[in-house]
């Protein structure tokens, strides 16, 4: 029987994907609450957006945006918050890859493992050098490079692949409005947007979950591909779940 259901956003002025990872089943436990947080940009946060973030002392932030995304949007956050940028390219956000935009969110996907390891390997290992400490990690909508970090996450710690597809497939229907305006984007500069690609379909993720177990057995053994070291793979572990 089913114990567990999709985390819904955070209700906040400013985002429309803010979500925690904590509360899915894991190994040993539950993915930990109020610690792993996905979300969309954080260029449009309120004053009070800000001051909550403050209270729950999710003032340490990764940005996966490419640079150019960073530069036309810059994250709106207080000077006590640390914040990271570790540029992920992704082909739907950069206009200087728009001419390439795959045709399956997958290939996307499989494309992040494939050519973004030295990025992965340091979102992991700041995530490890907190400690279990709150966290928020983003990109521009939250579900693709977001995405790919959050089920690299939670299948670390265990979590089944039911549980990731099912996390990742919200996105869509927190996003709508954003969707929009990203198809206005892409209507501009003369390029049509498939529905799918403006989507966040469950199977898209369940072809990328087995990509990664039939190329790499495991996300573990992905992440020391990638150069985490045995250290921070055993922290991320153990400060993942409770």
């Amino acid at each position: 029987m089913k114990k567990w259901s999709v985390n819904l956003p955070v209700p906040m002025d400013g985002t429309c994907n803010f979500r925690d990872l904590g509360g899915y089943p894991a190994n040993g436990g539950t993915i930990k609450k109020g610690c792993f947080y996905r979300s969309d940009a954080l260029h449009r946060l309120s004053e009070d957006d800000l001051s909550w973030m403050e209270e729950k002392k999710m003032t340490y932030v990764l940005d996966l945006r490419s640079r150019s995304e960073v530069e036309q949007a810059p994250d709106r956050i207080r000077e006590n918050f640390t914040y990271y940028s570790i540029p992920m390219s992704d082909r739907m956000n950069d206009s200087q890859e728009a001419l390439s935009i795959p045709e399956r969110l997958s290939d996307l996907y499989i494309t992040i493992l494939n050519t973004h390891q030295e990025e992965i390997k340091e979102v992991m290992e700041r995530i490890a050098e907190r400690n279990g400490e709150p966290v928020v990690f983003h990109c521009a909508v939250g579900k693709d490079r977001t995405g790919v970090i959050a089920m690299l996450l939670l299948r670390l710690a265990g979590v089944s692949e039911e549980v990731v597809a099912a996390d990742y497939s919200v996105s869509a229907e927190n996003m709508k409005s954003i969707f929009e305006e990203q198809r206005k984007i892409f209507k501009q500069r003369g390029i049509e947007i498939s529905d799918v690609l403006l989507s966040t379909p469950k199977e898209e993720m369940e072809i990328t979950l087995d990509y990664l177990d039939s190329t790499w057995g495991n996300a573990e053994t992905y992440l020391k591909e990638c150069g985490v070291n045995a250290e921070d793979l055993e922290k991320l572990k153990k400060i993942l779940v409770e």
